[in-house]
């Protein structure tokens, strides 16, 4: 297998489009593989609107892209909370280039960047029935600190942390 050949860096305006295309590809697979529909999961990012995905740039979202083959393989946001920790959101990387790098290289740029950003510490929530991105984020430094269920996740959620 050839590597694969990617830069990640901040996305632009004009690109808003394709990340969001980007993530809905990528969260589509999850909500087929755990049942997950627009009715019992709408907050879900496989539904998010382009509307939501400006909002979310124009008030202080940090939007990153991992560029391949000419197009957005992959995604993640990061946002400060008032406690200087910073919540990695919305990770997609499309299935083709999923097992590439991609994946742990936008973790560790996430992750760089809310440490220069003088963040304390990155937080995530996720389907804790994940398996295989559990051990990813496992394996990238994250702990996880708790399961929990509530009304806005369908889902049994793992809340991982890594400290910056």
């Amino acid at each position: 297998m050839n590597p694969i050949v990617f830069r990640i860096e901040s996305l632009k305006d004009n690109e808003l489009e394709a990340c969001l295309d980007t993530i809905h590809k990528a969260f589509d697979i999850n909500c087929r593989r755990f049942g997950f529909t627009k009715e019992n999961y709408p907050s879900c990012a496989a539904y998010m609107s382009y509307d939501e995905l400006k909002k979310a740039k124009e008030s202080g979202t940090h939007i990153y892209a991992a560029w391949a083959d000419g197009k957005i393989a992959g995604c993640v946001q990061i946002k400060r909370d008032e406690n200087k920790i910073y919540h990695f959101r919305r990770f997609a990387v499309l299935p083709e280039y999923q097992n590439k790098g991609i994946g742990r290289a936008l973790i560790a740029f996430a992750k760089n960047k809310a440490t220069i950003y003088g963040g304390k510490k990155l937080k995530l929530l996720m389907v804790y029935e994940n398996e295989e991105l559990r051990t990813l984020y496992s394996s990238c430094g994250f702990k996880l600190t708790e399961t929990k269920r509530d009304n806005e996740h369908p889902f049994l959620c793992g809340i991982y942390e890594m400290e910056l």
